[in-house]
């Protein structure tokens, strides 16, 4: 990494993407007093974001030459970086979580603005959001979610999608009987929300934006199929 890497001195659009991206995907921690982040998504599925997006960001934000590679033995594709600077940055400049992203928050001043809402958005939905097809009553159903073990974080998601006009359920996912951390559940149901989500928020991942041009070509006509089928049984969708 560049010693004379740009760090932005407030947020703009592209870093709320950034700080989106890495509370998807991202990690950082000090080991042994050196800065260590890291941003992995799938091996396969991430892959082409990778390369033609966040490889983007980063060298513009903050002029960085990120190298990515597939991690086969974690069946990961992305990069890691050993920086100070980088982390003391995130950390304590933006208040990013160290360690395991138990309880945090997106930085106050994105959800002050719109335009940084949906920037964020975009980032967290392209590495850790989920688009669902259900088969309802014989046409295409779209599902948006996002999930996170994070009950401050899930508040602000929908905090963020009240103040955007979005309607969405939530609901927890209790698993404490496992031994594991509950999982909050936030969803914009049905074809109208869906295509607000990707007109507005404009998700730049490939893999979400080609399943929804699948739903929007094949909607009126009912004959998608819908592949793996979630198993939602919200009673607020619309």
């Amino acid at each position: 990494m560049k010693n004379n890497s740009i760090f932005p001195k407030q947020i703009t659009p592209l870093l709320a993407e950034e700080i989106g991206l890495h509370l998807g995907d991202g990690s950082m921690n000090y080991y042994k007093g050196k800065g260590f982040y890291q941003l992995r998504g799938h091996i396969n599925d991430d892959k082409n974001h990778y390369i033609t997006r966040i490889k983007l960001v980063y060298k513009e934000l903050f002029d960085i030459d990120i190298n990515l590679r597939e991690m086969p033995s974690c069946g990961v594709f992305g990069f890691q970086i050993w920086s100070n600077k980088l982390v003391d940055y995130k950390s304590k400049v933006l208040g990013l979580p160290l360690g395991k992203k138990i309880e945090f928050l997106a930085p106050f001043e994105i959800t002050l603005n719109e335009e940084l809402i949906k920037c964020f958005l975009r980032g967290y939905f392209d590495t850790d959001g989920c688009l669902y097809i259900e088969n309802k009553y014989g046409r295409p159903y779209p599902r948006v979610e996002m999930a996170t073990i994070s009950k401050k974080f899930a508040k602000q998601l929908e905090d963020m999608l009240t103040k955007l006009g979005f309607r969405f359920s939530s609901y927890v996912e209790k698993r404490a009987k496992y031994g594991w951390k509950d999982i909050f559940r936030v969803r914009i149901n049905g074809i109208k929300m869906s295509k607000k989500w990707f007109s507005e928020i404009k998700p730049a991942n490939l893999k979400h934006i080609d399943k929804f041009k699948r739903i929007e070509n094949e909607w009126p006509h009912g004959n998608l199929n819908p592949g793996p089928l979630s198993e939602s049984k919200d009673s607020h969708d619309s």
